[in-house]
Formats: C-alpha cells, sequence, structure tokens
C-alpha cells in the first residue's frame, strides 16, 4: 500500500505516528512517501502570530528549509533526516538551533554549507506547495500527523492522525495499521475522534525505535 505521511519536525504527535509506521512497515507492504508539513505557514506565522508553540513551529520551519535544500540538492532522504533531527528532538528534548542543524548534517554526510538555508525563503513555495496538497485532500482544520491513502473508488483520502500518546508494541501496532487501514480505505468513512489527554505524549517510547 502507497501512503504519504505529513510531518513537522517540532510535533512530538507527529514524531510518535511516524515511528509507529516503521514498526508496521518492517510486516506490512507499506510504502511511504515523506512530505514536509510546515506549521508555520499553515497557521501563518512567519511574519506574526501570537501561538505559544510558534517559536517552536519557526524552529522546526528553518529545519524544513535545510531538509529541502539537502533533498533537492543532494539527493539526501527526507526520512533519514526526520529521523536523525526526531531522536534528537523527541528522545534527547534538545532545541531546534543551528548548531542542531549542523550536527544532522554532518551525521548525514551532507555539507555544511546547507545551513545557509535556513534563511533562504526561496525554499518556502515548495514547502507551501505540500501544505497546500495535504490541505486539498483533508480540509483546512488539518494539522499533523496527516496520512493520505487511495480509497476504495480510487481517490485521495487524508486523515489527521492516528495521535497516539505512546508508541505501542509491534503487536498492537499492527492491530492499529491493520485496522485503520481498512477504515481509512473505505470511500464512506469520515471521522473518528476523542478528546486528547492533557498530558504530553511519551515521545522518550520511541527511544528504541
Amino acid at each position: 500500500m502507497n501512503i504519504d505521511f505529513y510531518f513537522d519536525p517540532s510535533c512530538p504527535f507527529s514524531w510518535i505516528t511516524s515511528r509507529w509506521l516503521l514498526v508496521a512497515s518492517n510486516s506490512r507492504d507499506i510504502n511511504v512517501s515523506w512530505k514536509p508539513f510546515s506549521l508555520a505557514l499553515k497557521n501563518k506565522e512567519l511574519a506574526e502570530g501570537d501561538n505559544p508553540h510558534r517559536a517552536g513551529h519557526l524552529a522546526a520551519h528553518r529545519l524544513l528549509r535545510v531538509m529541502s535544500a539537502a533533498e533537492q540538492n543532494n539527493d539526501a532522504s527526507l526520512s533519514d533526516l526526520y529521523t536523525v533531527s526526531g531522536l534528537k528532538r523527541h528522545v534527547l528534548n534538545e532545541d531546534i538551533t543551528d548548531e542542531f542543524i549542523k550536527t544532522i548534517l554532518s551525521d548525514q554526510n551532507l555539507p555544511a554549507s546547507l545551513l545557509e538555508a535556513v534563511d533562504d525563503e526561496t525554499y518556502d513555495a515548495a514547502l507551501q506547495a505540500h501544505v497546500d496538497e495535504a490541505v486539498s485532500i483533508g480540509g483546512s482544520d488539518i494539522g499533523v500527523p496527516f496520512i493520505v491513502f487511495e480509497s476504495t473508488d480510487g481517490g485521495k483520502q487524508g486523515f489527521f492522525g492516528p495521535v497516539l500518546q505512546t508508541l505501542p508494541p509491534e503487536s498492537e501496532s499492527l492491530d492499529m495499521w491493520d485496522g485503520l487501514s481498512k477504515l481509512a480505505t473505505n470511500a464512506s468513512f469520515y471521522e473518528l475522534k476523542r478528546s486528547r489527554p492533557q498530558t504530553m505524549p511519551d515521545t522518550s517510547s520511541t527511544a528504541n525505535c
């Protein structure tokens, strides 16, 4: 099964869901296309905004510019870049700074000069296009994690989620994928939702993934 997975490096929920997808992919035929989704662009926070998460979104947006430059100019893997950055951000609890990004580039054997892309607005048009693409499929009220499936009628069907509080064990992860993939590809299925817990997600649960 081919799916598109949209992520923002700042979002802990996106991170846990991405690791769940990797666990499921080890035992299921899942081909994931990794696509950036800038929450800073989605929320129109580049110039201003009072969202308490704005600083984190802006830092992640600068990282996404570098990721885009690395993919475009050096054939780098978005999946690998996201994995390295996610472990540092969500498991080691490091802030996304220029030094953070330098370490990622070094880890992936990419040129340090790519850091220049952090403030290069020419990458924003492509990043905005990814956001627009996701919104056109899932609606204006979506965020990340966001997954796009092919529905039973041949169209694209996208959903915000699944939002996970912790990474489930492998057997539960596979059960969850099997159930979700049946629901998400059914052209009649629309939404399944409940209130989110007040506690932050357990990103440490992904440490060994």
